[in-house]
């Protein structure tokens, strides 16, 4: 009776240490994190922005980083230019990953020359225009370097793929692909909805 008593103690002490070991922690917070203690050059902490940018549905964060320059006007045009470069590659990213989804979705394999061309034509546009591309906050770190947050709407992307879906090319090809690009333009907005969840 008392082999039994023992087994059993010991047992339960197994089950609850596994079950207190199991116990999950609270997420980190912002706070905790070591580098929300960095003090910038201005005398700023590192904003939170600086690791994770924020998420809209209407707007598409992108930060830019300034360095390598004697000047503070230098380092901001700098970070201006990453910026833009990283809001042009996340464009082509979006308008590549609609028409490649659509193409596959939508079992157009025999006509996709004609809208490679328009996707093209699409991230030409779409890279060019930089209308709302604004700053929000900038930071300089310890090291002098310009962390700059800046936003862009995502309906100026949706503006520029209709756009070019009305100036596109008419010709045999091209009527077939106004048909197609109009049906796109949905998974566009779909990829876009997608990019925020």
């Amino acid at each position: 009776m008392k082999k039994l008593t023992i087994i059993t103690l010991v047992l339960l002490m197994l089950v609850s240490f596994v079950f207190l070991s199991c116990k999950s922690k609270a997420p980190p917070t912002y706070d905790d994190d070591p580098r929300s203690k960095i003090i910038g050059k201005e005398g700023i902490p590192r904003p939170e922005w600086m690791n994770k940018p924020p998420a809209s549905d209407t707007l598409y964060y992108v930060i830019g980083d300034g360095r390598d320059a004697s000047t503070d006007t230098v380092k901001r045009n700098l970070a201006r230019t990453d910026g833009m470069a990283k809001l042009a590659q996340w464009k082509d990213a979006v308008v590549a990953s609609t028409m490649k989804d659509y193409i596959e979705e939508g079992g157009t394999i025999g006509n996709t020359q004609t809208l490679m061309r328009f996707e093209q034509a699409t991230v030409t546009r779409a890279k060019a225009n930089i209308a709302g591309f604004d700053q929000v906050e900038y930071w300089l770190d310890p090291d002098g370097i310009y962390h700059i947050l800046y936003s862009y709407p995502k309906a100026n992307l949706k503006n520029d793929f209709a756009a070019t879906v009305t100036e596109f090319q008419r010709n045999e090809a091209a009527a077939f692909a106004d048909f197609k690009a109009q049906e796109a333009f949905k998974f566009l907005d779909a990829q876009l909805d997608a990019a925020n969840k």
